[in-house]
Parts: structure tokens; sequence; C-alpha cells
């Protein structure tokens, strides 16, 4: 495994680690088997670590099914991008379009709505449906045809799967290290469908600790980001600490915006 941050993400993420990337690329242990990434988001650890095997996964089926496209066909994808124009108008058609019917436009309407939605927040009410409002122009351009072309070469050395964490989590074994994400907790705003409705609740954290118990006594090395702590590590007495400070938010207004700790969890030295 060589770190290597020159392919950068094509997706905006709410809670993305690419502020803190030089942290936990520093804290990521030398890397014999796999890298394991069960609440994937837009992978930025996994493209900079750029690991020659590696299991990525999360529960959103749109999240999935575009980065097996962009695997699979990024030309394909690239293409349907050029055709729509960076408007209120166009976002507002693609956002209420059905998918299924072809997958690579599945995934240019994914990553289009991404890059212009509101905040890059993924939100969806608890019919399913995708409900972020448009967030204007600020967000940058679309990625070309060369920046899906690299993502796409990163991929083919990643399995990917839609699922619970659980199911990475237990398939790890003492040469693998698994990197750990979960949506945050964050008290009476806890879960308005970011990630998908009912992505990951509270008692998923006990689950979680579960988990990385048994994976931390197959010799697994283990690596968790999360913002409660002194939770994890009551639960995980031994495990090392550390933090970085992050300017997060998915507040709609710059100064709802504050530098807050995000902590690190790790088994190994």
């Amino acid at each position: 495994m060589t770190s290597d941050a020159t392919v950068k993400p094509v997706l905006r993420w709410a809670g993305s680690k690419r502020q803190i990337l030089p942290k936990l690329t520093g804290l990521a242990p030398e890397l014999s088997g796999r890298y394991i990434e069960p609440f994937c988001g837009s992978a930025c650890l996994f493209l900079a670590l750029n690991p020659s095997r590696a299991l990525l996964g999360d529960v959103n089926p749109h999240l999935v099914a575009a980065y097996s496209a962009l695997k699979r066909t990024p030309d394909a994808v690239a293409s349907r991008l050029g055709e729509w124009q960076a408007d209120k108008e166009t976002y507002l058609r693609l956002r209420a379009l059905p998918t299924g019917a072809d997958a690579a436009f599945d995934a240019a309407k994914f990553l289009y709505l991404n890059r212009y939605c509101f905040n890059g927040v993924y939100r969806e009410n608890r019919q399913g449906q995708f409900n972020v409002p448009y967030g204007g122009y600020r967000t940058g351009p679309l990625p070309g045809i060369n920046e899906l072309r690299q993502f796409s070469a990163r991929l083919r050395s990643a399995e990917l799967y839609c699922g619970d964490f659980a199911h990475a989590v237990q398939g790890a074994g003492p040469n693998d290290f698994i990197y750990l994400d979960p949506p945050y907790y964050y008290g009476s705003v806890r879960n308005r469908g970011e990630y998908g409705w009912n992505a990951f609740s509270d008692a998923d954290v006990e689950r979680l600790i579960e988990e990385v118990r048994a994976a931390d006594g197959r010799g697994v090395k283990i690596l968790i980001s999360y913002n409660q702590a002194h939770t994890l590590r009551k639960a995980l007495p031994g495990w090392h600490l550390t933090y970085a400070p992050v300017r997060r938010s998915v507040a709609g207004f710059s100064q709802s915006r504050k530098s807050v700790r995000e902590y690190q969890l790790r088994n190994y030295e």
C-alpha cells in the first residue's frame, strides 16, 4: 500500500474526511491484506492509501450502484453528464426521475444531483426519495472524463457491496485493515434521512462495538472515526485515542459552521 492523493473523490459527501486526510494516512498501518471500508461515502481515504486490494461498502444502494457503473463504464457516465446544463430546472427534472432503467444514466444522475444539491447532503424521505433542494452554482464543476477514468481505475482494485457494515467486519482476517467512519451522533437532530433513511441508528453503535471487539480478537487492525469518543473508549479499553480539529457542519449558513474535534480510535500502535 502506497499513499497517493493524486486521484480525488468524484462526490461531495457530508462527513467526508478530506480535511484530515494527512492525519488519517499517518495513522494507517502497514497493510499486507485488504483495506476494508464499510461506510465508504466519498472513499477519500481509500483513494489516498491506494491499496492493492479493497472492500468498499455502504447501505446506500444508489451510491454503490454509481460506483459500480463508474468502475465498469466511466466513459458512458461522462457522456451522460455532458448532456445536462448546470441549472435549477435541470436539477429538479432529474431529481424527479425514477432510477433503474440504465446504469450509466443513474450513475450520472447521482453525480449530478450530488454536485448541485444543497451542501453536498444525501438525504431521503421515508419513501426513499432523494429530497435535497438545489444548492446553486458555487459547488465547482462536475468531474470530467479524465477524473472519472482515474477514479474508475482505482475502483478496479476494490470489491463493492451494498449492505450492513457487519458483513464486512465479520469477514475481515488478521492481515486486513478496517476503517470505520459511521454517521455521527448529534443528539436531537440525529436522523433526518441523511445517508438514506435510517441508515445508522443509535442502536447500531452497540452492534458496531460488538463487531469490532470480535474483529480485534481475530487480530484485525481497526481505525474508527467518531464524535462520541468517551462512549467508544469506555467500551474499548486499551485502544489508542487521537483527535483532529475540523470545520464541520451541515448547516446552511457559514456562521453556523464551527471547528469541532473529530476523534480516532485504533487498536494498534
